[in-house]
């Protein structure tokens, strides 16, 4: 997958870190066609639990070599950062967004991603 590459390019200088937030597209919900054809087929998670073992199927089908780490139940991060479907943000050293694309997976951005993380870097 590019953003896993992009990370290990980059990964000695800047710090990658998924955080899995609420399921887009469950079985008991708004079901994609792409999630019947990839065999992703999960229900909303309704715990804590449920929701890392979500994220682990996640883990293990796209084996990124960076962290992903769970928003809660209350969905406080991908509230916060408008992030559902999903979406691409890059935070400076001080913790502000310093670039963020436009919601995937119609408007997902890596190119714009790449540059950015190629600026803080110094390349």
């Amino acid at each position: 997958m590019r953003l896993d590459g992009i990370a290990k390019e980059f990964g000695d200088r800047i710090h990658f870190l998924c955080v899995y937030i609420k399921e887009a597209h469950p079985t008991d919900g708004s079901q994609s066609p792409a999630n019947i054809d990839d065999d992703v087929l999960f229900t909303q998670p309704t715990t804590e639990d449920e929701r890392a073992e979500v994220a682990a199927a996640c883990m293990l089908r796209f084996n990124f070599s960076f962290p992903m780490v769970l928003d809660d139940m209350t969905d406080e991060v991908g509230t916060a950062y408008m992030a559902m479907p999903e979406r691409l943000y890059v935070l400076d050293g001080d913790g502000r967004v310093v670039w963020k694309c436009g919601l995937g997976p119609h408007l997902f951005d890596p190119d714009g991603f790449e540059e950015t993380i190629k600026k803080l870097a110094g390349s």
